[in-house]
C-alpha cells in the first residue's frame, strides 16, 4: 500500500533527525548514504554505474526528486541546495549535520555568501554536490549551467568530478504529471504509482580550470553530458 511507503520514508526522516546528536558529520553522511541505498533497493531502483569518482566539487544532472537520494547513494557529502527545501519536514536539521550550503537564490546578499564559501571550499577533502544547472531539467534534456561552481573551481584550484546519470522512466520528471515542478505532488504520485525505473550513471573525468577557463569548460562540460543523455536517457521500452 503506497501510503505505507510514505510512512515508511518519513520515519527514515524521523530516526535520521533524532540520530543526529550521536555522530560526527563523517559518521552521519556514511548512515545517510546507506539509507539512501536502502530506499533505492526498496524502490526497486536498479543503479548501473561507470567509473569511480575522483575527489573535487560533484558536479551532476538534476532531473528527479528521486536525485539527492541517488547521488547520496552514490558518495557521501555535503550540498548546495535552495533555502526553501530547510523548511520542509525534517530536511533542515538534516542538511545542517550533512553540511548543506543554504542559498536564497533570489537574495543576491545570499548568493554572494555562497560563492564566497565555495572559492575556498577544500572540494578534496570536504565533498560537495552542486547541480549546476540550478534547476531540475526535463527527462531528456538538460539546462544550460550557472557558472557558480565553475568559478569556484577557477578561484580554489580544486577540481570538478562530473557525474551523469540518465533514468529510463519520464515519470521520474517532477513536472511529469503536468504541474509544474509540483514536490509534493510527483512525490505522492511515485508511491501510489509505484513508478520503478533504472538509472544509468556515468563517472566523467575530473576536470581541472584554470584561470581564465570557466565559461569554456562549462559549456565543453555541458556538450559532454547532454551527449550522454541524448543517448542513454529514454524511456525502458525504446
Amino acid at each position: 500500500m503506497w501510503i505505507i511507503e510514505i510512512l515508511y520514508f518519513i520515519y527514515i526522516l524521523i530516526r535520521l533527525r533524532l540520530e543526529i546528536p550521536f555522530y560526527s558529520q563523517e559518521e552521519y553522511r556514511k548512515n545517510v548514504t546507506n539509507w539512501c541505498r536502502r530506499l533505492m533497493k526498496r524502490y526497486n531502483t536498479k543503479i548501473y554505474v561507470h567509473g569511480k569518482p575522483q575527489p573535487g566539487f560533484l558536479v551532476p544532472n538534476h532531473t528527479s526528486y528521486l536525485d539527492p537520494v541517488l547521488v547520496l547513494a552514490l558518495k557521501a557529502g555535503g550540498a548546495v541546495a535552495k533555502r526553501e527545501i530547510k523548511d520542509y519536514l525534517l530536511f533542515g536539521p538534516i542538511g545542517q549535520k550533512l553540511g548543506v550550503l543554504w542559498v536564497k537564490r533570489e537574495k543576491k546578499k545570499s548568493r554572494s555568501s555562497v560563492i564566497d564559501q565555495l572559492n575556498k571550499w577544500d572540494a578534496v577533502n570536504k565533498p560537495l554536490w552542486i547541480f549546476p544547472e540550478g534547476t531540475t531539467s526535463p527527462f531528456g534534456e538538460l539546462y544550460p549551467f550557472k557558472m557558480g561552481v565553475f568559478k569556484a573551481a577557477e578561484n580554489s584550484g580544486m577540481p570538478i568530478q562530473p557525474l551523469v546519470f540518465c533514468f529510463d522512466n519520464p515519470s521520474v520528471d517532477w513536472s511529469s504529471n503536468g504541474n509544474d515542478k509540483d514536490v509534493l505532488g510527483s512525490m505522492i504520485d511515485f508511491y501510489r504509482n509505484k513508478i520503478r525505473t533504472n538509472v544509468y550513471c556515468f563517472w566523467l573525468d575530473p576536470i581541472t580550470i584554470k584561470p581564465g577557463e570557466a565559461k569554456q569548460k562549462s559549456d565543453e562540460l555541458h556538450a559532454k553530458m547532454l551527449k550522454y543523455i541524448k543517448r542513454f536517457e529514454r524511456p525502458r521500452n525504446e
